[in-house]
């Protein structure tokens, strides 16, 4: 390096940091997990988020990203703790407050819930909180819903994984009802901010944009059966759909129980 370009580096201006250049180095840069760093495609396929708005977010058109996508993006480039908090912060958002003891995966609450699912076998079991991710789930609703699992949000779930397609038999009737229940929760939800960054991500889905664009609402399930298909033998078996709230304000807000019958 000559004494004109130490001097050009020196004089260069400092900038403030940004969510998408923090994004974009700690994506490319090695973790445990991908020591290589990880491409945009493999960023957005770990958080199942659309390949569109991963972009949007580095090339700084996504400034104010929810809470579930900073959670996904710090979880998958494995940030520590201060790094997490920065991610938010650029994002112009507050941390998620630390998970309370009695909630963590081994916690008495976080055990119990567990054998509750556990105990539903054959029949698909999960616990969802009010924000429609996936707390927890027994092995049958893992195998009937592959790729959703501990985590998933179950509407990113519906259109951005291809197999969400080849698992439920009726997808454009689930896809309508699930969409219509959506919008009657996003008018109440607890964070506005995350709606609007989901639909923002979601929106890059032409079929999303089009059911949403449908403006229609739904209460509940008009009917509680649908039709599944097993990925592996391409069987088809009907599933009727319980839901219970949960009695306590702990871990799991809502119990789904799928109870499976012949197709």
């Amino acid at each position: 390096m000559s004494d004109n370009d130490i001097a050009l580096t020196a004089g260069e201006l400092l900038r403030a940091p940004t969510l998408a250049e923090f994004v974009r180095e700690r994506r490319s840069g090695p973790t445990s997990n991908h020591p290589a760093g990880l491409t945009r495609k493999q960023l957005a396929e770990a958080t199942h988020a659309s390949l569109g708005y991963i972009a949007k977010i580095e090339q700084g058109e996504a400034l104010n990203p929810g809470p579930a996508i900073l959670d996904s993006i710090a979880n998958v480039l494995c940030l520590d703790s201060a790094e997490r908090v920065h991610l938010y912060h650029l994002a112009q958002q507050r941390p998620t407050p630390p998970i309370p003891e009695s909630l963590r995966p081994n916690s008495i609450a976080a055990s119990t819930v567990r054998t509750t699912l556990d105990a539903l076998l054959p029949h698909l079991a999960a616990a969802l909180d009010e924000g429609w991710y996936v707390v927890d789930c027994n092995s049958a609703f893992d195998a009937a819903f592959p790729g959703l699992g501990r985590g998933g949000h179950v509407l990113r779930w519906l259109f951005t994984d291809p197999r969400a397609r080849i698992v439920i038999e009726e997808w454009e009737q689930e896809a309508r009802l699930m969409v219509g229940r959506f919008r009657a929760y996003a008018a109440d939800a607890a964070d506005p901010d995350e709606i609007e960054a989901l639909l923002g991500e979601l929106g890059e889905h032409a079929d999303f944009r089009r059911l949403w664009e449908d403006a229609h609402v739904r209460i509940g399930r008009p009917e509680s059966q649908f039709r599944l298909r097993n990925p592996d033998t391409a069987t088809v078996f009907d599933v009727i759909v319980q839901r219970y709230r949960s009695t306590t304000p702990q871990f799991a807000h809502q119990l789904f129980i799928g109870l499976v019958g012949a197709a």
